[in-house]
């Protein structure tokens, strides 16, 4: 039976009975027409995108109807759908054309009807948190943002996820789903905090006169800040130092640089007075006994 199964006149009469004229012809036809339904949907897909790009890059900001980053964000979503739409049509025609009955199939598969069911129910959460995530303007894309354990900027927001670029410059895909507790530290207003730290026998009243005398040289000839500085005095940071206390509420975009300036202000004025300040965390000794 070996010898039979491996004979070669058995092996070339069952090569032979194939019509490779036809199969070649039909093969032939097959590459020309996925090739040209992908040219097609390409086409479509450059067609489109410049279409989402001209009403969000010229009509949106004419009209001056969203602000910049509300503009980022309708645009991310508009998209990503886009493209998916496009991605499902040009799958279905491969599939078509390649001879694959996607229709009957998905009408036929009960038991894989009903796995995708239950795996399409995690897309369809992502799908509706993202919708309230848009629809109730929670975050945009460019908000500087905390999830859980990530901080970062928001790049993009799409229907299944939201990437974050964290501050190490980590791109970091967070599933909507997961999303439940926003910190958004983009919305108009923020305070910029600073804290000097000092020793506990230094000049407390004195670094106090220092920084409002910087503030009031320097605060009305600085863009952002939109209220009078909050000097909270001295406060323990409850890691064994001392500071003394500062917000300067300020628009969203301008929280930073209002803390490097004025950071660096106060302490060359104190400097500048002679006051020493700690170079490091000052930890209280324990005495021993």
């Amino acid at each position: 039976m070996f010898r039979l199964a491996t004979n070669p006149s058995i092996l070339k009469q069952y090569v032979d009975s194939f019509n490779w004229g036809h199969i070649l012809h039909n093969l032939t036809f097959v590459i020309i027409d996925l090739v040209l339904i992908s040219i097609f949907f390409l086409i479509i897909k450059v067609i489109g995108q410049s279409l989402v790009n001209h009403l969000f890059g010229k009509y949106l900001q004419k009209e001056k109807k969203i602000g910049p980053k509300r503009e980022g964000t309708l645009k991310s979503i508009a998209t990503n759908t886009f493209n998916y739409i496009l991605e499902f049509f040009w799958l279905y025609s491969v599939l078509t054309v390649i001879g694959i009955p996607v229709g009957s199939l998905l009408a036929g598969a009960g038991l894989l009807t009903v796995a995708l069911g239950l795996g399409a129910q995690g897309l369809a959460n992502d799908i509706i948190t993202g919708f309230f995530i848009l629809f109730e303007h929670q975050i945009d894309v460019g908000d500087f943002v905390v999830l859980d354990t990530i901080t970062g900027t928001v790049e993009e927001i799409g229907l299944r996820s939201t990437q974050i670029r964290g501050v190490d410059d980590s791109l970091n895909f967070v599933p909507n789903r997961y999303i439940t507790n926003i910190c958004n530290m983009s919305k108009d207003r923020l305070k910029a905090e600073i804290n000097i730290r000092v020793n506990p026998n230094s000049p407390i009243q004195q670094i106090i006169d220092i920084v409002k005398e910087v503030n009031a040289k320097n605060i009305p000839l600085t863009d952002g800040i939109i209220d009078e500085p909050q000097l909270l005095g001295t406060v323990d940071l409850g890691d064994g130092t001392i500071a003394v206390k500062e917000w300067i509420p300020c628009k969203d975009t301008a929280k930073f640089a209002v803390q490097f300036k004025f950071l660096q202000l106060y302490l060359e004025a104190i400097n500048d007075a002679g006051i020493t300040l700690p170079n490091n965390k000052l930890i209280t000794p324990i005495p021993q006994k």
